[in-house]
């Protein structure tokens, strides 16, 4: 993931195919939902997000980014 810290736009670096990208905040709820490698946060409230990407083999990774 970069940027990292992110203002306006996250983006995912995979060679893989992305099924779907989820963002959560820190309270566990689901904010946003993409299956882009680019995706706009510029709306989310500044914080501690966590970033779940599944890709088509279903393979799942779950990293942190900070919207600043």
């Amino acid at each position: 993931l970069y940027p990292n810290p992110a203002s306006n736009n996250l983006t995912v670096i995979t060679e893989q195919e992305i099924k779907t990208i989820e963002i959560y905040n820190i309270q566990g709820q689901k904010v946003k939902t993409s299956n882009q490698k680019q995706i706009n946060v510029s709306d989310l409230a500044k914080g501690i997000y966590l970033v779940k990407i599944q890709n088509n083999e279903n393979s799942i990774l779950t990293k942190k980014f900070i919207k600043v």
